[in-house]
């Protein structure tokens, strides 16, 4: 039960973060090559998310979903690294694109100065 708590708790994070990702590149706000980055850190966070418990209690011989030994802290813990993760990856995209705004307007004005000292 505590390991279906764990994934559920996680995988509305996961799944706005994929979403975010592919709606950025749809709307041709992010590159390919960050865009498939972006999407493979997060599907693997997904797939360590699901299989690493279960692979551990297998090894361990034990039942794949006995979540005995998963407390609280554990689930709050890997939640709050999952949100951070996120929420770092958010900030570093919006900081890329004030960059490229103030690049941009930075071309835009020396174009604009240089134009004057012409005419």
């Amino acid at each position: 039960m505590r390991y279906a708590i764990l994934v559920f708790l996680n995988l509305p994070i996961i799944l706005l973060a994929l979403m975010n990702i592919i709606t950025q590149y749809k709307l041709k706000k992010v590159e390919r090559s960050r865009f498939r980055i972006q999407l493979t850190l997060w599907l693997i966070i997904l797939v360590t998310l699901v299989s690493s418990f279960p692979l551990y209690n297998y090894l361990a011989g034990k039942s794949p979903l006995d979540s005995s030994e998963l407390s609280l802290f554990d689930i709050v813990q890997s939640t709050a690294i999952i949100y951070l993760i996120y929420i770092v990856n958010e900030y570093r995209r919006k900081i890329e694109r004030s960059e490229r705004l103030m690049r941009d307007l930075h071309q835009e004005l020396s174009i604009k100065l240089s134009e004057r000292h012409r005419g």
